[in-house]
């Protein structure tokens, strides 16, 4: 059926399907080279304005494959770089987690940034240095 007959709201949904299935792409070619870090950041910057635009487009389902596929991308693209030994840091008051929720690298000294858009007072969140993920997505102002 072509896109012109298509009722907006199955338009829209088509467009999260396909930038969804651009970073999935992405994701599988990261396996093999860390080449396609450019291409990688422009399907997640494509995805996230996406989001910005067409909130209510994204079902439960497509927010959890997109942050999947997000913490994959960041745990193959650090693959490819040299190894080296970090030194974990302990979990401060109010961390549930000793490892980053989307892509589960241990917390260590890598960790420094907090993110200003998510962190409170009460508690700063950190932003992980190989995915970028922190409380963001959490709260739904962001999508990966």
């Amino acid at each position: 059926m072509p896109n012109a007959t298509l009722p907006a709201a199955e338009k829209q949904q088509r467009r999260v399907e396909t930038a969804i299935e651009r970073l999935r792409v992405v994701v599988v070619k990261s396996r093999g080279s860390a080449d396609v870090a450019d291409e990688a950041a422009k399907a997640i910057k494509h995805l996230n304005e996406l989001y910005a635009e067409i909130k209510d487009s994204f079902t439960a389902e497509d927010i959890r494959y997109a942050n999947v596929l997000r913490g994959y991308l960041g745990e193959r693209l650090a693959a490819h770089e040299p190894k080296t030994p970090h030194t974990k840091k302990a979990k401060r008051k109010g961390d549930k987690l000793d490892h980053c929720w989307r892509c589960k690298t241990v917390v260590d000294e890598r960790f420094n940034d907090e993110c200003p858009s998510c962190s409170e007072k009460a508690y700063k969140w950190r932003v992980c240095p190989i995915c970028n993920a922190c409380g963001c997505q959490r709260a739904g102002k962001v999508l990966i």
